[in-house]
């Protein structure tokens, strides 16, 4: 009578059969969202915009391997370039390869932009902003990133610099034990270092 024990249950493997043609459309809600947004104002000039795009690319990677949908907004005094969400990294790496410095700084319609693109969304929704020096209107970004904020999306910054970082940090909503870029050495590690804020995905 305990015969039973030996007994072999075989059943279907579950890779045995191709993901449904829907499959992409359910995974969507869930995916994370992440918007690069790189200050290309004059005072990138020269070596600064050369290691802020080497670490943008970086980042981008990172992002793709965890799933992420990934934007570009290049900025300034308004948006110099912006690039949709795509799971494609190449638009987005395309776009930093056309980056140029010029103008000013105001992030407020990055900030807005940001908001447009990312607002009706789901799963995590980021936008991870690197800077050099002020971020424009202050009262207009704070009050833009708060509004960002109570939609859910995340803002994550790094500074060139103590003064980049502390005007940054008005308009973070985390991290800003790094936002500090100590030189332009470190640009690029600095940028590609926002990644580790991503929630990745196996």
């Amino acid at each position: 009578m305990s015969d039973w024990i030996r007994r072999s249950f075989d059943a279907v493997g579950v890779t045995q059969y191709k993901p449904g043609k829907h499959l992409a459309a359910l995974q969507e809600p869930h995916l994370g969202k992440v918007i690069l947004c790189i200050d290309v104002s004059s005072s990138m000039s020269g070596t600064p915009l050369k290691e802020a795009v080497r670490g943008a690319r970086e980042f981008v990677a990172q992002a793709v391997d965890a799933r992420y949908r990934v934007g570009l907004i290049l900025w300034n005094s308004s948006i110099a370039r912006s690039v949709p969400l795509s799971a494609d990294p190449g638009p987005v790496l395309a776009g930093l390869d056309r980056a140029y410095p010029s103008g000013g700084t105001n992030v407020t319609p990055t900030l807005r932009s940001g908001i447009t693109a990312l607002g009706s969304l789901t799963g995590d929704r980021v936008l991870a902003v690197f800077g050099d020096g002020d971020i424009g209107p202050v009262a207009a970004a704070v009050a833009a990133a708060r509004e960002a904020a109570a939609l859910g999306i995340r803002i994550i910054v790094r500074g060139l610099g103590s003064h980049a970082a502390a005007s940054l940090a008005q308009i973070a909503t985390e991290g800003l034990e790094v936002a500090e870029i100590t030189g332009s050495g470190s640009i690029a590690s600095g940028i590609a270092g926002m990644a580790t804020s991503l929630r990745m995905r196996s």
